[in-house]
């Protein structure tokens, strides 16, 4: 199959291919500046940039709301299930912070550092995470807040207050999650 690249979207192919070498995300609510209209471009030309991208290592994947990428080759075996416990100490704690805690959900940090200096359950939970070394709860809440904006599961909506929401790559993790069988 012969792909031309100019009917591929050329205005945003190269910030596509950025976000694959990142490992990141495409969400459709995200309020960063272009990330919809990048959303938007890969469902106008899907089936080609599937085409585009499998000769490069790279398969297209969508999920309801987001695209992201998967490595046709699992090469780093080891570092993505260090990547996916981390995940799921992340994800437990969100849930035992707020069960609600999903896809459009809204935070602040000083609300979080609230709760996890007022639940012990939440402490407990903090000192047993081997990814996330703080000094403090604050800084604790900020690191984990961090992850997840790098690795485009949550976006800062306000500075001033230190709002966030949850985006819609974050049902990748919830999915993953229900997927694990715990035997006994």
């Amino acid at each position: 199959m012969l792909i031309n690249v100019e009917e591929l979207v050329p205005q945003h192919i190269g910030k596509i291919y950025q976000t694959i070498l990142k490992g990141g995300y495409i969400n459709e609510n995200s309020a960063k500046h272009g990330n919809v209209e990048l959303y938007e471009a890969i469902v106008s030309k899907e089936s080609e940039l599937r085409a585009y991208f499998k000769p490069l290592g790279y398969a297209l994947m969508k999920r309801e709301g987001y695209f992201y990428f998967a490595r046709d080759d699992a090469s780093d075996g080891e570092a993505s299930l260090e990547l996916i416990v981390d995940y799921i100490d992340i994800a437990n704690f969100f849930k035992t912070l707020d069960a609600n805690f999903s896809v459009g959900y809204r935070f602040s940090l000083t609300a979080m550092e609230h709760q996890l200096n007022t639940n012990i359950e939440l402490q407990d939970l903090s000192t047993k995470m081997k990814g996330i070394k703080a000094n403090d709860n604050r800084e604790f809440i900020q690191k984990i807040v961090d992850k997840l904006k790098k690795d485009s599961f949550v976006e800062e909506r306000s500075s001033v207050n230190g709002e966030y929401i949850v985006l819609n790559s974050y049902d990748y993790i919830e999915y993953f999650l229900g997927e694990i069988e715990v035997y006994e």
